[in-house]
């Protein structure tokens, strides 16, 4: 019967050789009222094990000046990725670099989530901030739940939709939310 050792330095070999493995994307669309065509980059940095998305103009307003559909906005993206073959990813967060200045009573927040084509389950995370508050860089964390796998060892899109709300019962009262720079989605993985 193999020792608690032995069974402790195959699960690290396993668990270190899936952390090696490399994510590629081979094409973004991007679509929605936060994000024109156009004005979306994304690309994979192995080393923090993220895919980073960065914005050029990504931001929801609210207020007496504004529209209600200002106050929120939202990007669609569809990342096609190439997977190594015997493994599978999976987003566990968002990190949004950010800056928000909000009334009393106004609240902010920010919300992703993503689904696998042509598969049913959906993992999300949703954080605010409720007024007054304000800062000119913040980062805001979304954990993804449920943990959703991409399909195993092969090329497959994924649709990733992060939303930001300025949510106003006053109309007296302004908020407003943006990213700042890019927002990083940190994966997973594991063996199939």
């Amino acid at each position: 019967m193999p020792s608690m050792i032995s069974q402790l330095a195959v699960l690290s070999a396993l668990l270190l050789q899936a952390a090696a493995q490399t994510l590629s994307i081979s094409s973004v669309g991007a679509i929605g009222t936060g994000c024109s065509p156009g004005t979306v980059k994304a690309h994979v940095n192995q080393a923090d094990q993220s895919v980073s998305l960065q914005f050029s103009n990504f931001r929801a307003d609210t207020g007496p000046n504004y529209a209600i559909s200002d106050g929120r906005v939202n990007c669609q993206l569809t990342v096609g990725v190439q997977v190594p073959a015997g493994y599978q990813f999976a987003f566990d967060q968002t990190v949004l670099n950010t800056a928000y200045s909000v009334s009393s009573g106004v609240k902010v927040s920010s919300s992703t989530s993503y689904y696998f084509q042509g598969e049913l389950s959906e993992s999300s995370g949703t954080c605010g901030v409720t007024g007054p508050a304000s800062s000119s860089y913040t980062t805001l964390v979304n954990r993804l739940s449920p943990t959703i796998w991409s399909p195993c060892g092969k090329a497959s899109i994924v649709s990733i939709n992060t939303d930001l709300r300025a949510d106003n019962g006053n109309t007296n009262n302004s908020g407003s939310i943006s990213v700042r720079n890019s927002t990083d989605a940190s994966f997973i993985w594991r063996r199939c």
